[in-house]
């Protein structure tokens, strides 16, 4: 063999590999920008499917203010005339309603709901055993949380004052009433005696109101009646399952439909709602829901009411799952 055929045979073998080389990059760098438009694809239908939830959620938000605002309020519902008599239009025991194919919305009046603001020590305890505290961190808690919130300055056997917040390293606390409940999320010790998921699955049941200390039995979900009055799941049940027959119209009268003997106080409402209302929307479909309060305030001729604290959020699994099938119509404010 000629050395012109073997070198011929040897630059062969070589270009063959490089050739491959450079098909690999190519198709590599193909690969990669698919997989880019792709990527980008997706993100583009995941910001459109969130748009068009909020510009639902907005308009739904704006329909339902326009109910509480203008409608007459019963012991649970707003109704859809303007006597007693009239049939309800709308619960606010927090139900959900339909909206769309996937996107429901419910109100809740708050009333009904854990007021953080006027919690007395044993319904604090009941609280922090309802999000899953381990038992030694109960009484801690209740001591922590009265001291974030009392303006008496006076520390508590397992509480906390501003030297403590200052040692942790944390804002100091507010030692006045709570406005928003996420400022228990500043409690110290918080994030170690309450699990966050327990936290998120229950907050829905939770408020905080400086303003209004009402009780509303006739709306209150059953983990709220649990707390606030020590109720077991039973008797909650049995007490809701009373209430849907015919409204409370004293807190004896739930107490006994509970099975419990309750007083209440005589300077507080136990079965009407107080004009502020949790809304809530899901949308299965895009994965978001949407919180908002609607405070009304018919006092002021100018700004009749308030739309606070809206937040968006991604809906986890479980809050997915517990989406109905099947709500009933949410109304038309127009009808």
């Amino acid at each position: 063999m000629s050395p012109h055929r073997v070198s011929s045979a040897a630059k062969a073998g070589f270009v063959l590999p490089s050739v491959l080389f450079v098909v690999a990059m190519v198709t590599l760098v193909f690969l990669v920008a698919i997989q880019s438009l792709n990527s980008l694809a997706e993100e583009t239908r995941r910001a459109r499917s969130r748009a068009q939830f909020e510009a639902s959620a907005l308009s739904l938000e704006a329909q339902a203010t326009f109910l509480t605002a203008t409608r007459p309020l019963a012991s649970a519902a707003i109704l859809q005339g303007w006597a007693p008599a009239a049939a309800p239009l709308m619960m606010l025991d927090g139900r959900p309603y339909a909206a769309g194919p996937d996107l429901t919305i419910s109100i809740q009046d708050e009333a009904g709901l854990i007021n953080l603001d006027s919690l007395t020590q044993p319904a604090m305890a009941n609280l922090f055993a309802a999000l899953g505290s381990p038992p030694a961190w109960r009484a801690v808690m209740v001591d922590r949380l009265s001291d974030y919130m009392d303006r008496d300055g006076v520390k508590r056997p397992n509480g906390a004052d501003a030297d403590d917040y200052l040692r942790a390293g944390l804002p100091p606390p507010p030692n006045t009433a709570l406005r928003r409940r996420a400022q228990v999320l500043g409690v110290i010790g918080w994030r170690e005696a309450v699990p966050a998921p327990n936290w998120r699955a229950f907050s829905d049941n939770v408020t905080a109101d400086p303003v209004s200390f009402g009780v509303n039995v006739n709306t209150a979900p059953a983990p709220a009646l649990q707390v606030l009055f020590g109720l077991s799941p039973a008797q909650a049940n049995a007490a809701i399952a009373g209430r849907d027959a015919a409204p409370f119209t004293s807190l004896e009268g739930f107490g006994r439909a509970a099975g419990v003997t309750l007083v209440g106080d005589a300077e507080r409402v136990y079965t009407f709602p107080n004009g502020h209302f949790a809304l809530r929307l899901q949308d299965r479909a895009s994965g978001w829901a949407y919180r908002s309060r609607l405070l009304l305030s018919p006092e002021d001729s100018v700004r009749p009411f308030w739309i606070v604290e809206p937040v968006a959020s991604a809906l986890s699994a479980a809050e997915k799952a517990s989406i109905p099938s099947h709500a009933p119509a949410f109304p038309d404010p127009a009808a």
